[in-house]
Parts: structure tokens; sequence; C-alpha cells
């Protein structure tokens, strides 16, 4: 009866000259142990094996495979010391000065499949902004546009659309209310304004009236905008440089109407009055990309910014200062935290995506917060060239420290994972190819497995990330 072992050397045997031929002509072995994480279905005898060190990924899984003795391979990816194995067994040795005595210890999880595809809509213009609205896993998420329109979908289908601007729409934030089914949004605008309003989804879906803010000295376009936590503060800010945080509440964001509305045309505006920013942050000195309020359980009192001057700044909002500058490098394009632990991921215009890890004392009255004060610093986990273009956004999925996804201009989209620090876990290209692709703009995640993108060319598109999935032979 063949042993463990001799399924091993079976599968090993078959797949060795698939990763590396020249390494395997060699006549290298190395020692490994295999463990894993998943249910008891997927679990393999921790027995050391002798395995060809020309071995990589795909023919480790096929090892792992030939163990589990399944109808269907199913596609392993294998972590070693808490980083994924990027190349075949003999390059790890070498990389790490070991000898084959050394045995190898492989974590495998189930390896990501190819993206499925679903146009969900193809508005007329660039897709400025995306955000899910809810909890993950939700349903609902909203877009904006330069054909200065915000769409509401559910489930793939598109339940309201409504035009607030004769201008681009560039910037988009969404703030969920207490009543559950309704968030307050932040547009801002090609025209220098911001647009705010609230949006009621679920049985009954509804925007409601708008409300402008413009700042007489602050004319140029507004690239980001940030709702705080509490619904107190509205930050916008763009090709000006500076950081305007404004009162929000009910007059920039009134009640919604009773009943379904048409949404037709430019909507109406509400009588919000003469607005003046509650004060103004300055020392950027190019366009602002990204701004973000930091979690008030988390970082609080803090409001985060990045520049294409190659720096994220930390402001504190009750004394209205800068309390953090941190260097990047490169043009920032975009940033997104992970609260748990406390890192950051930049996106850049020479295509890198960034990861950071945030060092920062204990906050002083806030219990499991951090003080990003002068002391706190920002140094460098990883960096990795996932497009070939400028690297529109990086999202950090809010609840997975292990899943990020990011979007350029070369038409890609990049699923990422820290402890891939080379390459990402999933790359797919989305519309036009050749030399002029179509620019990806914009991202969110709505599940674990789910991601909406937008585009140059108007397309919204949802992509469901496999995992796991068993492959047919053929």
């Amino acid at each position: 009866m063949p042993t463990h072992r001799d399924n091993a050397m079976e599968a090993a045997s078959g797949s060795g000259a698939r990763d590396e031929p020249e390494v395997a002509a060699k006549g290298g072995e190395a020692l490994v142990s295999f463990a894993t994480k998943l249910p008891d279905e997927f679990q393999v005898p921790d027995d050391q094996l002798v395995v060809p060190s020309s071995l990589a990924r795909y023919g480790l899984s096929e090892v792992v495979n030939k163990l589990l003795g399944g109808e269907k391979p199913v596609p392993f990816d294998f972590l070693v010391d808490g980083e994924f194995l990027r190349s075949d067994l003999l390059g790890f040795l070498t990389a790490r000065k070991l000898t084959s005595e050394k045995v190898i210890q492989l974590e495998y999880i189930f390896a990501l499949s190819e993206p499925e595809e679903q146009t969900i809509d193809q508005v007329p213009d660039w897709v400025a902004g995306l955000a899910s609205l809810g909890n993950l896993p939700c349903k609902w998420f909203v877009a904006s546009s330069y054909d200065g329109s915000v769409r509401l979908y559910e489930d793939g289908a598109a339940r309201v659309c409504a035009r607030l601007s004769h201008t681009p729409l560039t910037s988009l934030a969404a703030l969920p209310t207490k009543s559950g089914d309704c968030v307050q949004l932040a547009l801002g605008g090609k025209d220098g304004e911001v647009r705010c309003c609230q949006l009621r989804y679920g049985s009954n879906p509804t925007v409601g009236p708008v409300s402008i803010i413009k700042s007489a000295e602050h004319k140029k376009p507004v690239q980001a905008v940030a709702l705080s936590e509490d619904g107190e503060f509205l930050a916008s800010s763009g090709w000006d440089q500076e950081v305007l945080i404004w009162n929000a509440g009910a007059t920039l964001f009134p009640d919604l109407p009773e009943g379904k509305q048409e949404n037709q045309g430019i909507k109406r505006k509400a009588d919000a009055g003469e607005q003046s920013p509650k004060f103004v942050l300055r020392g950027h000195s190019q366009v602002v990309s990204a701004l973000h309020f930091g979690k008030q359980s988390r970082f609080p009192f803090t409001l985060l910014s990045a520049s294409w001057d190659a720096t994220v700044r930390v402001w504190d909002t009750a004394a209205a200062a800068c309390v953090c500058n941190w260097a990047v490098a490169r043009a920032a394009t975009s940033f997104s935290m992970c609260v748990n632990p406390a890192q950051m991921v930049t996106s850049h215009d020479d295509g890198h995506v960034s990861l950071w890890d945030i060092r920062a004392p204990p906050h002083a009255t806030t219990a499991n917060a951090l003080s990003l004060d002068a002391s706190a610093g920002l140094p460098l986990s990883s960096t990795q060239l996932p497009h070939r273009r400028l690297a529109t956004q990086a999202v950090w999925h809010p609840t997975e420290e292990h899943r990020l996804a990011s979007v350029g201009h070369d038409g890609c989209v990049c699923v990422l994972d820290p402890r891939s620090p080379k390459m990402p876990l999933q790359k797919v290209r989305l519309g036009k190819a050749g030399p002029v692709p179509t620019k990806q703009t914009c991202v969110t995640w709505l599940s674990r497995d789910e991601l909406v993108v937008g585009g140059s060319d108007g397309r919204v598109v949802r992509l469901t990330i496999g995992e796991g999935k068993a492959k047919d032979d053929a």
C-alpha cells in the first residue's frame, strides 16, 4: 500500500519539471513538512518529506493534493515564516543561506482563482468614486462620475441615478446615519464646490436635496473629501493644496422627503446659506489627493491627508495643527488604513504600492487607541510595483488585515497581501489593452471575496475572487 511519502514523491516527480527544469536536472532535494489551519478535510500528516528542490508553489500544491487524495485538485498557496513562498525551494534555501538538511515548514492555504468579471453598468463618463454602504458584506454601493451624477446600486443593478452637477464630480465620501438605511454623501467637484445630500437605500431608495459649500478663497477643483465618524466635520481639499474643515450637520444634510422621488435633472438645492470653513490647514505644497478621519476608537481627533508632494500628514482636529509629516518617497495618489494592526497602504504616481507600519505610543485618555503625535513613526514595511502606470487607488479591506486591492492607469486590478511583499496574489486587466489601456480609477470592497471597480470607460465592474476552487485536470 502506498504511503504518504510515496504519494508525495510521485506527485513531485511529475511536477518538478514545470517549475524550473534546469534546477530539476541537478537532482537537488529539499526536506519539507506541511501544516494548515484549514478544516479537517484538508489536513495532511505533518511528516517530514523529501521532495525535489525545484518545486515551487504549483508543484507543492500537486504534492498536497496527492496526499489529500481528492477527486479534483484544489489550488494552494504556501507560507514560510509568515511570508508567501515566491520562488522554488532551492531559491528559498539559497536566499537564506540554508542547507538542504534544513526542514522547511510550509503552511498551506487556499490560493485565489481567476476573478469572475461582471459589468454592472455603463455610464457616459469616467467613474470617479465608489463607496460601499453599510457593514461588509453588503449589496448596496454608490458611485459618482464625471457626468455630474451619483448612482445607487443593489446586487449588480442600478436603482437610482441623480444628476447633482453640470461639472464633473471628482471625489466621494459616504457616512452611515443612525437610521441604518441612510447615508450622508459628500461629493467634491471640479468647480471647487462640495455637494452634500442624504441618500436612502433599501425598499425606498431616494436622493435628497443638495446643499453646496464653497470657499471664496478656494476655487480650484476639489480632489478629496472626508466625513468624520461622528458626523460633526467635513474635510475637503485638492488643487488649492489647503485642507478645509467645515462644520457638518442638518444644514449640510437636509432631511429626506417622504415617498419615492423622481431622480431626473439637477437635484434642487437646499437653502444652506453662506458657508465658511471652520478652519484651514496649511502645509502641503502640491495637490492633496486623499483625506481620511481617523477612527475615534483607534486614532482619536485626527485627520490624515496625502499629497503629490510625497508626504502624508496627520492633523490634530482639536488643535487645528499638523502633528506628523511623514515622507513617503513618491507622489501619493491615495492611502488607506488597517486599524489592527496599525498599518497604512499608499499608492503612487509611478505604479508603486507601499505598505507602512504605524508606530505610535498609546493614547493618554482613550483605551486601545494610539496617539499620532510628533513621536509617531511610519517605517516602510514593503513596496512593490503592481502597476506599469500611475496607481490610482489602494484600499484595505475593512475587516481583513491580509487583503488589499489596487487599481491603476495600466488597466489592472490587483489583489495584494502584506505576506506577499514581492508580487500581487492576483492581477486582472479590465477594459481595452494596448498602448493606451483603459484607466481604472477607483475601487471598493463589497465583501471578503467581492469588489467593485470603476474606470475611464464608464464601466462599473464587479469582480468575484474565488478561493480554493477545485480545478478540472483538463
